[in-house]
């Protein structure tokens, strides 16, 4: 993806995410940031959450089947903007379209095994079919072996997060229950 795509990507996720009233919370606190800036902590622990991310590359993706068994498959997705909003390639005709068309709620699980860390962004996933926002998308590696009738064959899955929590330095959870540090956000 060039420089002017990727920017092109931040500010239609930046709108989107203003649109549905994303902002984040202090999980410590549950005290909602709302429109004003998230805590140095939270922003902290969400930076090295990313940092893990650009680590790991690929992550498996979890949604849940009709019969309500989780479903995980491995997806290389966009980084994510600044709220951490996230968007995956895919055929439209995937599972996993078919899975979050009935149940919505998803899981991203990025594991850097090198350094040991991970994080997981829990949240909402909506599909955009819209050929403006596939053309503009498009990365060089989303090309015409993997998408031979572009943009008929290509969709969009933009996970909006409700929950991210992250094992990195520095943030390694409570020693006794093993619980992740986390950010949560408002508006889900």
């Amino acid at each position: 993806m060039n420089e002017k795509q990727m920017t092109r990507w931040l500010t239609i996720l930046f709108v989107c995410s203003v649109a549905v009233g994303i902002a984040p919370v202090n999980a410590a606190t549950n005290n909602t940031a709302g429109h004003h800036a998230m805590s140095d902590e939270d922003r902290a622990l969400l930076d090295l959450a990313r940092t893990t991310i650009v680590d790991a590359r690929y992550c498996a993706m979890i949604t849940v089947d009709i019969e309500g068994q989780p479903r995980a498959r491995t997806v290389d997705p966009f980084l994510p903007d600044d709220n951490f909003n996230i968007l995956i390639a895919t055929r439209p005709n995937t599972r996993k379209v078919e899975q979050i068309k009935a149940n919505s709620q998803v899981t991203l699980y990025y594991f850097d095994a090198e350094n040991r860390n991970y994080v997981t962004v829990m949240g909402t996933a909506t599909l955009i079919d819209e050929v403006g926002m596939k053309r503009a998308m498009r990365r060089e590696r989303d090309n015409e072996r993997l998408y031979p009738n572009f943009p008929d064959d290509y969709l969009l899955i933009h996970v909006s997060p409700s929950w991210v929590e992250a094992m990195v330095p520095g943030y390694r959870g409570d020693r006794e229950t093993w619980r992740p540090s986390a950010v949560t956000f408002a508006g889900q």
